[in-house]
């Protein structure tokens, strides 16, 4: 169940590298393989943020695909 607050909660380019401790690049090529499904960010003024929501969906997604 995902609350409000998770549903419009963002994270940074940093904080989504810190999530996962990987590298910028890493993240980059997670993004641009369509196989892997990582959620593509939203850019705002040349930033670019990863709703929390898509990211524990991607990662449920993730230990379903493992089990």
């Amino acid at each position: 169940m995902q609350t409000e607050t998770t549903q419009h909660t963002f994270l940074t380019g940093p904080q989504v590298q810190a999530r996962y401790h990987k590298s910028n690049v890493t993240i980059w090529r997670w993004v641009k393989d369509s196989e892997l499904g990582f959620p593509q960010p939203i850019r705002i003024n040349r930033n670019s943020y990863w709703r929390l929501v898509d990211l524990e969906e991607w990662e449920a997604a993730q230990q379903q695909a493992s089990t």
